[in-house]
């Protein structure tokens, strides 16, 4: 998953000489914590309640203007970014948000971390209805296709694959599969040798 298929692109942006009451104003308002500060479709900064706070023990406040308190060195992604690299990023700086801008500098969206959260739960198929099994498989080629072959013949669909390091070198398999007959899915599994740690039936 890229960044442009799950970044907010309906953004509240303010100008380099907005004043910084207006821009309080606007994050109150919106119920968000920082906003770009664009200047003919150009991202030049980003300002923050963090900034904000800074800014109230300067002189003459109400004269503050956003290029004043804004941050200009700004970490941003592209819009094919992939999800993963920017949850790094936010990650490894303590951000809680990345403005997605072109290659011309031009600002064309937001990824937060609730963004984030939200693509890595549609990736996991959280939602959809389906049971969440856990498998522990030896970590070696090939040892996911005898389960995804099983489920196919059980007429159970996978909805989503999530692959981790489990215990004693071994490797973690959470999947959700939508199956009429769940009970058939985990003996088939069992009888084959598979070791299945956890089974849910599914959830709307």
């Amino acid at each position: 998953m890229i960044v442009e298929r799950t970044m907010t692109r309906r953004l509240v942006t303010v100008e380099p000489d907005a004043s910084v009451e207006k821009v309080r104003d606007l994050l109150q308002q919106h119920g968000v914590r920082r906003i770009p500060v664009v200047e003919g479709g150009q991202l030049q900064g980003i300002v923050s309640e963090g900034d904000l706070r800074l800014a109230e023990g300067r002189e003459q406040k109400e004269k503050t203007v956003v290029a004043d308190v804004m941050t200009e060195s700004v970490i941003t992604v592209a819009p094919k970014t992939t999800v993963e690299q920017a949850a790094m990023l936010m990650a490894d700086n303590k951000i809680g948000a990345l403005p997605v801008v072109t290659t011309e500098g031009e600002l064309v969206g937001m990824i937060t971390d609730s963004d984030v959260l939200n693509a890595l739960l549609r990736c996991m198929g959280v939602g959809a209805g389906a049971a969440r099994l856990e498998l522990l498989l030896p970590d070696r080629p090939g040892t996911l296709a005898p389960v995804a072959r099983i489920l196919g013949e059980l007429g159970a669909n996978i909805v989503s694959v999530l692959s981790t390091v489990g215990e004693e070198g071994k490797k973690l398999l959470v999947c959700r599969v939508t199956t009429n007959d769940l009970e058939s899915v985990l003996n088939a599994l069992t009888q084959a040798g598979f070791e299945v740690l956890s089974a849910e039936e599914g959830l709307e």
